[in-house]
């Protein structure tokens, strides 16, 4: 569905790290792991939208968190409040939460600007009151997205460099927290999640479903530029991130 939204706020929290929010013009109602495909040109420079993860949504107000990389996202961090954006969205799908399962315990996981995502997430359970464990990687302090807002959400953290929390990867805190039965839910880079795969192998009892990061040209799967191979090694098809997902279970996507 297309859409705009009024720019509140538009800050820098890190490095190279914004949080935007925007006031939403029509109605809009989103889920974890859905995304906006935001126009940020009036030009045709960029062409194509570019597409960002939710960081939480409620009554008419949308949040986004990014990271400055490319001529899209520099655009986009110069926007001020009362600039008007247009987007499409909320696209893809989301996590599958069983919250009648009271049993088994949610272990959340972001990387880098993937953690937008797991938050909304987090957000969403903390509502519904459903308990969960949720962990935040980065590099270092400074690359931690939106660490107050986390830290609210009873985050542990782990940096490479232990500058915030463990000194180490998501790996090292997951395996303190494993439990059996449990259900973990992961947001980004395709590293973290290759490594979270290898942590649980053999646990054949453990849930793992993550949404998936990828390079997105239309972002509505006509192009099929964001596809990823789900099957096993010799046998498997594309399925598109934009689409079919963000989220998959992991234990059918070949990494």
């Amino acid at each position: 569905m297309k859409n705009s939204g009024e720019v509140v706020f538009n800050k820098n929290t890190g490095e190279g790290l914004y949080h935007m929010r925007l006031a939403v013009k029509k109605k809009f109602k989103a889920c974890p792991a859905q995304f906006i495909n935001i126009k940020v040109s009036d030009t045709v420079v960029p062409l194509l939208r570019r597409p960002f993860s939710i960081f939480s949504a409620e009554n008419k107000e949308l949040d986004i968190v990014y990271k400055v990389i490319g001529e899209g996202t520099r655009l986009l961090s110069e926007k001020k409040k009362g600039d008007v954006l247009d987007f499409i969205g909320p696209q893809g799908n989301t996590y599958p939460v069983d919250l009648k399962d009271k049993k088994s315990k949610i272990i959340i996981i972001g990387g880098g600007t993937g953690a937008a995502s797991v938050h909304f997430l987090a957000q969403e359970l903390k509502k519904k009151k459903r308990k969960f464990t949720l962990i935040q990687g980065a590099r270092n302090k400074k690359l931690i997205v939106a660490d107050k807002e986390f830290k609210k959400l009873g985050c542990l953290f782990a940096t490479e460099d232990g500058s915030l929390g463990t000194r180490g990867y998501v790996t090292d805190v997951l395996k303190k927290e494993l439990a059996p039965n449990a259900v973990i839910y992961a947001c980004g880079p395709e590293g973290m999640i290759k490594a979270i795969k290898e942590k649980i192998k053999g646990m054949d009892d453990i849930k793992f479903y993550a949404s998936f990061e990828a390079y997105m040209a239309c972002g509505i799967g006509a192009c099929i530029s964001c596809v990823i191979p789900v099957g096993i090694p010799d046998n498997f098809v594309y399925k598109r991130v934009c689409k079919e997902g963000t989220v998959f279970d992991v234990s059918e996507v070949v990494l």
